[in-house]
């Protein structure tokens, strides 16, 4: 798809951004470990087209837009699942339904409960499957850093 980001050019926006500085074509080539600096330039170049990055004397670096993309939320250099939200939002939620429960604002609904266990755990399984793909990307990176 046109407008997506597959593995190596979120690998290099990833690197951008965890940088959190301009990066030379040579640079952001040896950081992952590419096979040419062509390679680098045209996901590079890639990122610039989407708005992702921009073109500085220095290099390139990464322009964060409203903090969401291709199921990431950045904050600063943070990098996390978006399915951080639906996680954080599934547990408020059943925390604060046990909490009125509890103090008799409203009568219990097991089926209430219920349901909001199961959404919690759809939510837990969906971070953890981000998570795990988003950490397996990010090892991947470190350890080519590291060669």
């Amino acid at each position: 798809m046109k407008g997506e980001l597959r593995d190596t050019a979120l690998r290099v926006y990833l690197l951008l951004v965890s940088e959190g500085r301009s990066m030379s074509i040579r640079e952001v080539q040896k950081a992952l470990s590419l096979s040419s600096p062509g390679v680098a330039y045209h996901h590079l170049e890639r990122l610039t087209r989407l708005g992702l990055a921009v073109k500085e004397d220095g290099g390139y670096r990464a322009i964060h837009r409203g903090g969401l993309i291709e199921g990431l939320l950045i904050i600063g250099s943070r990098i996390l699942p978006r399915s951080t939200f639906y996680l954080g939002f599934s547990s408020a939620m059943l925390v604060a339904y046990i909490i009125v429960t509890m103090i008799r604002l409203i009568p219990l609904d097991p089926m209430a409960i219920i349901a909001m266990a199961a959404l919690l755990v759809f939510s837990i399984m969906e971070f953890w499957d981000q998570w795990s793909r988003l950490r397996s990307i990010i090892n991947r990176e470190s350890q080519q850093l590291q060669k």
